[in-house]
């Protein structure tokens, strides 16, 4: 490499690294706020303390109520309400409900409980009025009013602390309740959250992502976990930022009965009344921001792939949900110049899909990506086993044993690498003595035992392969990615110490005594002349595992052999063995995992996967 050229990358890549590190600095937030985002005339005049809806105002006008709700509004309410009671009319009914409302929000700091009685009055003057508008597909006051009242209900129920095995006798402007939770599948209390908020209410910055959420009955809210010490003891797979979860709340009225229901969408997203099958109103997308909320450290794509002891503390599963053991495990491992954190924006566009959200636990593996191939692999492994020790130590769900896997770039490889078995083929590829032969310590021989033998994991069912270089990428021998192999600085480890022990030369293979002077890391991994990805790639793949491909293509115009999606080319991803192969046409590398072509064909596989139509 002539001086010019190292002038030219020492440059550019110096002012890419300065770029990247200030990105890192900031990034997406999330703020809570005291009113909807985005609001109708009815919501803006819900959350204000001196408004009222216009048809609201002119009813009490008409009412010759108006200058006496200014002046004494219980007096204005208790008189509408007579009137209401004696010749109920769709005007008194719906400004009733709002004032009801309004004058639950004044009580909520002072009389939470009798706020309560007055957000019920609300929510039952509204229900068959937001049944209606759901039913034609439009939003109402009626409906406003009562995913509003199930909003604040939630809140004030987790703040006066009614559990689920109670009931709490409040009182109303129109009549008195007895308020208690729902209980039975998918149903939470919200005690159960650090905060539980209105997914109207959030304000989220730097993130570009398609709102994901569902058209439905009554409010959809956030449940948010915290990763605290004591929750992480319990859970140790809760992300650094904690998790969000998508809830809902409504109502179910029987008499003076009035059950708030609290729904995990993840679990189930639509509801019966009347012999009809509901759905219920939810922001998947909201839920998954949360991951933001109050994260204090976040793993550096570059910094991780340049410096990748910095981050070891940090590898490992992270969960977007509680372990569900009637779920099948869906897990995502990224690519090179990557975290687990970038699968967030493909994990959105995935819950557009219910069979996604009722039949899949996604799971993400984290891992810093300067590290060799085979030693990521090995970690990966090691996480998968781990999961499984905690979540099914017993070996008795077969929902464990249906885990479908999914790998993006050098991910792929590495998922690639838990449904074959290696055999010696690693081994002898870099060795040409017998392990037990060579000089090394007990320690230093069980590290290599870990990396370069091998069984497939017995858990994956499936495994859906996007734009993996199996075959390496022609970018990691030219003048940048050699330059950028360089640049990666490994922590002191076994690997390097072995393959760096000029006693050992004489016991390696040829070829890998041609290779003892590169830098040794997942740079040069990827390179097309490493022996070790066809090693891979002949070993066998665990009978009854099904393989998929998905892969990009930059020129639609060029025959499939001759694509490439700007990294990897067809040649290098394309498997014998794949059941299923999908070409997305004129994307890129990374583009490509977030194309409605990709998304759409997981779906389909996963669908598949779980026997859903």
């Amino acid at each position: 490499m002539d001086i010019a050229m190292v002038r030219f990358l020492f440059l550019h890549s110096t002012g890419y690294l300065l770029l990247l590190g200030l990105a890192a600095c900031s990034g997406p937030s999330v703020k809570i706020l005291d009113r909807p985002v985005e609001a109708t005339e009815t919501s803006r005049a819900l959350t204000s303390s001196t408004a009222l809806d216009q048809g609201t105002r002119n009813t009490l006008r008409e009412e010759r109520l108006l200058r006496l709700y200014k002046r004494d509004p219980h007096a204005s309410i208790a008189a509408l309400t007579d009137r209401y009671k004696q010749h109920p009319t769709k005007e008194r009914r719906l400004a009733l409900a709002e004032m009801s409302s309004d004058q639950a929000d004044y009580l909520t700091a002072d009389n939470p409980k009798a706020a309560l009685g007055r957000y019920l009055d609300a929510a039952w003057l509204t229900k068959d009025g937001a049944l209606a508008a759901l039913a034609k597909d439009r939003q109402s006051p009626e409906k406003t009013i009562y995913d509003y009242s199930a909003s604040r209900v939630t809140r004030l129920v987790g703040k006066l602390g009614l559990d689920g095995t109670g009931s709490m006798k409040v009182s109303g402007s129109v009549r008195s309740w007895r308020l208690s939770l729902a209980k039975g599948k998918g149903m939470v209390n919200p005690r159960d959250y650090d905060l539980v908020v209105p997914a109207n209410w959030l304000k989220v910055k730097g993130l570009k992502w398609k709102r994901i959420s569902q058209e439905g009955l009554g409010s959809a809210m956030v449940g948010y976990h915290k990763d605290t010490p004591e929750r992480r003891s319990a859970d140790p797979m809760i992300p650094p930022g904690g998790r969000g979860f998508p809830l809902n709340a409504s109502f179910r009225f029987d008499g003076d009965s009035a059950n708030l229901v609290l729904q995990d969408l993840m679990v189930d997203s639509d509801v019966r009344i009347g012999g009809q099958v509901v759905p219920l109103a939810g922001n998947f997308s909201a839920a998954i921001s949360f991951c933001y909320y109050e994260r204090n450290r976040g793993m550096n794509k570059l910094a991780a792939l340049l410096r990748p002891g910095d981050y070891q503390e940090m590898l490992g599963m992270y969960t977007l949900s509680s372990y569900d053991p009637d779920k099948i495990p869906l897990v995502l491992v990224h690519g090179l110049m990557s975290t687990a954190e970038a699968w967030l924006p493909f994990v959105n566009l995935l819950l557009a899909d219910q069979a996604v959200r009722e039949k899949y636990q996604i799971v993400l593996f984290n891992y810093p990506t300067g590290i060799p191939i085979a030693a990521s692999a090995a970690d990966l492994r090691d996480a998968l086993a781990n999961y499984q020790k905690v979540n099914d130590p017993r070996r008795s769900n077969p929902k464990m044993r249906k885990m479908v896997i999914l790998g993006h770039s050098m991910g792929g490889i590495i998922s690639n690498m838990q449904i074959r078995d290696s055999g010696d083929r690693l081994y002898s590829s870099i060795f040409a003595e017998n392990l037990e032969e060579l000089e090394l310590n007990k320690e230093e021989r069980a590290e290599i035992r870990r990396l370069a033998f091998f069984e497939a994991n017995r858990d994956i069912d499936r495994a859906v392969l996007l734009a993996a270089p199996l075959r390496g990428s022609d970018f990691a021998s030219n003048r940048i990615g050699q330059f950028g192999a360089w640049l990666i600085k490994l922590p002191f480890n076994v690997v390097d110490s072995v393959l760096g022990d000029i006693e050992l030369v004489d016991s390696m293979t040829d070829i890998a005594q041609e290779h003892i002077n590169q830098p040794i890391n997942s740079v040069t991994s990827l390179r097309t002349d490493n022996p070790s990805l066809q090693n891979i790639l002949d070993s066998p793949v665990r009978n009854g595992v099904t393989v998929h491909s998905i892969m990009g293509q930059k020129n639609p115009d060029l025959p499939k052999e001759e694509g490439t999606d700007g990294f990897v080319t067809y040649r290098s991803a394309h498997l014998d063995r794949a059941v299923s192969e999908v070409i997305v046409p004129n994307s890129n590398h990374r583009g490509m995992v977030e194309r409605d072509e990709t998304v759409q064909e997981v779906w389909r596989i996963l669908r598949l996967h779980a026997g859903v139509k």
